[in-house]
């Protein structure tokens, strides 16, 4: 009797745990931007004649994963266990991307990589760090990146912006992190969009 009595009650423990851990797993969080063109910056709405399409989002390795990047000193970096992206950074980035220049109008046409037609230019992203940083009992978000416009006819990059950012965060949550992540990408890209709408002589082809 006091053996069932001892198994039943190792029974409950363990799945006592396992409920535990379960209740305690995986907040998901989105790097995402809803196109409210009413917050830009250039209202000109002029048009680049041709395609553009939008490249896959290059990401170092140690970034591009569900799980939340966190460096608490200059060559050490953790995963957080049960707080993760929704999707991978690459992917919610591009999309931010994509409506933010569908909204833009900076373009006759964009689209997503691998359409059938041909472009007249490519958007790139290159993302070096996107984390977590925490200092001290400070929570910091990290934020570095590159964006391009290519020519696509000969390969040529014909204009690029390069941010490293890092903005402080009111609490020690995840959630504002990945708030404070949207509104750099979409600040930056809106940075390059005055760039671009004050250098269009140099796209090809020629604006109507």
């Amino acid at each position: 009797m006091k053996s069932i009595l001892s198994i039943s009650l190792g029974l409950m423990i363990l799945l006592s745990g396992c409920l535990s851990e379960k209740a305690a797993i995986n907040r998901h969080y989105t790097i995402e931007w809803t196109d409210d063109r009413k917050e830009a910056e250039a209202p000109d709405t002029s048009l680049i004649g041709g395609l553009c399409e939008i490249d896959q989002v290059e990401i170092s390795p140690l970034y591009e994963k569900t799980q939340i990047v966190n460096r608490s000193d200059s060559h050490e970096v953790t995963y957080y266990r049960y707080h993760q992206w929704a999707i991978r950074p690459s992917v919610a980035v591009m999309e931010v991307i994509r409506t933010y220049l569908e909204g833009a109008g900076l373009f006759e046409n964009v689209s997503a990589r691998f359409s059938r037609a041909i472009p007249d230019y490519r958007f790139t992203t290159t993302i070096r760090q996107l984390e977590v940083i925490e200092n001290k009992n400070q929570f910091l978000a990290h934020l570095n990146l590159e964006f391009r416009i290519i020519n696509n006819a000969d390969g040529s990059t014909l204009l690029e912006h390069r941010a490293d950012r890092t903005e402080s965060l009111d609490k020690k949550e995840l959630n504002l992190f990945a708030s404070a992540v949207s509104h750099m990408l979409v600040s930056e890209l809106r940075t390059f969009e005055v760039m671009i709408r004050n250098q269009m002589g140099d796209f090809i082809p020629e604006i109507p």
